[in-house]
């Protein structure tokens, strides 16, 4: 009897110690597999990332790129311009400045224009010029007599602030004026000389 209740014993303890086994190999069978899902899943994870770092780094680096060839065509742009400004401003502003702080030239040009008074004013009316209040203490007896001889109907000559150099003349009665001011020329030729000077740095 003690034999056979010795029996069942170790035979249940066998069979316990059996299954313990098997569940503890099956339990760390999952266990494995899933370590190993999860180290997949996180190799796939920081692949990705990655990838998303290496493509966010080429399109940062693109972008920049791009922005600083903008910026720098920019600049050349701008310097090209601000060169221009300077080489035509310089050039032409001491050539006007030179050419009618003559004289002499601002008197042939007042008289070739009273030449053609009468061509101009068709309407036969009075001559009024303009001058600066310098170039008038200066011009005004020299050239009263000699505008008069050009002009049938008449010619007065008056100062008018904020002309430097140069004149403008028109009608008595102040319908229009024509202009030959030291300003007058500085925009025409700024006007001509900006957009050559302009398209030779372009083409260069």
């Amino acid at each position: 009897m003690n034999d056979k209740l010795q029996e069942l014993t170790t035979r249940i303890y066998d069979e316990g110690v059996e299954k313990g086994k098997k569940e503890a190999a099956e339990i760390v069978a999952k266990a494995k597999k899933e370590s190993e899902e999860i180290l997949k899943t996180a190799r796939a994870d920081a692949e990705k990332i990655m990838a998303d770092a290496r493509q966010a780094a080429e399109e940062l680096k693109k972008n920049t790129d791009s922005e600083l060839q903008m910026t720098t065509r920019q600049a050349v742009t701008g310097i090209k311009q601000r060169i221009t400004d300077l080489l035509v401003d310089k050039a032409v502003n001491q050539a006007v400045d030179q050419t009618f702080d003559d004289k002499d030239f601002v008197k042939e040009l007042l008289l070739k224009m009273a030449d053609n008074w009468d061509k101009i004013e068709k309407h036969g009316k009075d001559l009024t010029v303009f001058m600066s209040e310098d170039d008038h203490k200066k011009l005004e007896g020299i050239l009263s007599k000699q505008l008069a001889e050009k002009v049938k109907e008449g010619v007065e000559i008056d100062f008018e602030e904020g002309i430097k150099s140069g004149f403008k003349l028109g009608p008595k009665d102040g319908s229009y004026k024509i202009s030959f001011t030291d300003e007058d020329f500085k925009l025409f030729f700024n006007q001509y000389l900006r957009p050559r000077t302009r398209k030779f740095f372009a083409e260069n």
